[in-house]
């Protein structure tokens, strides 16, 4: 194992703890501040607004200094995120901390997609392995949360998970996740990485990517962060609340098992069964995933069944781990490793305009209506305008060989 290797696998679910922790959060959160829907879905867009300017500042800042000081400093922003929400009564306050969570989260996630890259020689194993990482940072938090809350209660348990995000800076300064020595580039290296950028925010693959990541990240975080209420809602009459509430927490942790898990099959069989050709295999796949994703989407708007709706949950997560993985192995394959992090930047900054305004749509829907199945309606157009996009994006790329 490189320490390469070794940073993957414990600084990844680190960062797929930050991802989760506000789906995982929301019941207990909502009950803490008496958030109706609007306010939670104004939460989760908080999440997607600081996203990004930070991760674009972030990408600059690692292709120009170094990623250890990104990753360090993101580190440290999300420990001081949890430390607040551990201590939050005012919806307000909790509103900064989410910022504050996600710009650390932005700035972390920027430095960790180029280095996972670097990884693995594989570009569809690296990016699937390590996202797998991320997915079971993800996948613990929910269940991990959850006994926490019942065994430290709410505030103590958050700062518990603060202490992880610390831990992530220590890792930042102990192992070398630089792609070079910083500063060993030279002035004419430099003058060529501006002019590479200049190419970059023009460039159709790129923008590609961006705009595909904005229209399937929003598919991602609004599931997560309503499988819960979409499961608590179809309780039968006369269920226990305890009951119901952890049939909720452990669909959640079963969406993000399939999410994690189709991870690594993923990447196992790119590394077993390797293709001529992973780069065009991925756009291929896209398509396939986007296709299903309309049905699962579909499924949660219009199942009535509690068992029913918990499958579209599980289904979604297995459709929603490699599609992302995949996208970024298409980027980080084509662009120089020398504007790596500003690519990873604009097709995350791509992303926030998504995680901003969809949840925000989603939740005012729900509230106007008081139905949050006619309120997701706005994730099956989204899911709809994805596989037009991702067929554009094969379509562009085969008359472009």
């Amino acid at each position: 194992m490189t320490a390469l290797q070794f940073f993957v696998f414990v600084a990844l679910p680190i960062t797929g703890m930050c991802y989760a922790i506000l789906g995982a959060l929301k019941l207990p959160l909502a009950e803490r501040l008496q958030m109706d829907e609007a306010k939670v879905g104004g939460l989760v867009s908080s999440f997607g607004i600081m996203i990004g300017p930070i991760i674009l500042a972030a990408g600059f800042l690692s292709d120009a200094i170094g990623r250890q000081g990104v990753w360090i400093g993101g580190s440290i922003l999300v420990t001081a995120a949890l430390i607040l929400l551990s201590r939050v009564r005012k919806y307000p306050l909790a509103v900064v901390a989410v910022l504050l969570l996600s710009g650390g989260w932005a700035a972390m996630i920027n430095v960790a997609n180029p280095v996972m890259f670097m990884a693995f020689e594989n570009p569809l194993t690296a990016t699937n392995t390590g996202d797998f990482f991320f997915g079971l940072g993800a996948f613990l938090t929910p269940p991990g949360l959850a006994f926490l809350l019942r065994k430290f209660g709410y505030s103590w348990a958050i700062s518990l998970l603060a202490g992880a995000a610390a831990f992530a800076a220590v890792l930042g300064f102990v192992i070398d996740i630089e792609p070079l020595p910083v500063g060993a580039a030279g002035e004419a290296e430099a003058t060529e990485s501006d002019s590479g950028f200049a190419s970059l925010i023009t460039d159709p693959v790129m923008l590609l990517c961006a705009f595909t990541l904005m229209l399937w990240a929003p598919l991602e975080s609004a599931t997560a962060a309503w499988s819960t209420t979409f499961v608590s809602d179809q309780a039968p009459d006369g269920e226990d609340k305890v009951q119901s509430k952890r049939i909720a927490e452990w669909t959640l942790s079963g969406f993000w098992m399939c999410f994690m898990g189709s991870r690594l099959l993923m990447a196992v069989y790119h590394q077993f069964f390797e293709s001529p050709n992973p780069i065009l295999e991925a756009r291929i796949t896209h398509i396939v995933l986007a296709a299903l994703a309309i049905v699962a989407m579909t499924g949660l708007v219009r199942s009535k069944s509690r068992r029913l709706t918990i499958g579209f949950i599980l289904f979604g997560g297995l459709l929603m781990g490699p599609f992302f993985p995949n996208l970024m192995a298409i980027l980080l394959d084509h662009v120089p490793v020398e504007v790596s992090g500003r690519a990873v930047g604009i097709i995350f900054a791509g992303a926030s305009i998504g995680w901003t305004l969809v949840p925000l749509l989603i939740g005012s829907i729900a509230k106007r209506t008081g139905d949050l199945h006619r309120g997701f309606r706005v994730a099956i157009v989204n899911a709809v305008l994805l596989l037009l996009l991702v067929i554009g994006h094969l379509v562009y790329a085969n008359t472009n060989i």
